[in-house]
């Protein structure tokens, strides 16, 4: 017999678990997105600076969301 034990992937809802992250603090879980956001974008720009173009295959960063 075999040992397998199988794990049950359960679905979260990521909204809500930064609301829950933050006591239920809707500005401050929002104040950290929006922090978090500004500084992955100076990440991906710093990051494309030190790309070569060569290196990216092509690849270039887009700054905006789209959609």
């Amino acid at each position: 017999m075999s040992a397998v034990h199988r794990v049950e992937e359960v679905e979260i809802d990521q909204a809500q678990a930064v609301l829950d992250a933050f006591g239920g603090n809707a500005l401050a879980a929002l104040r950290s997105v929006i922090a978090d956001a500004e500084f992955l974008c100076e990440q991906l720009e710093t990051a494309s600076l030190y790309l070569s173009h060569g290196a990216a295959r092509g690849w270039t960063p887009s700054f905006q969301r789209e959609g």
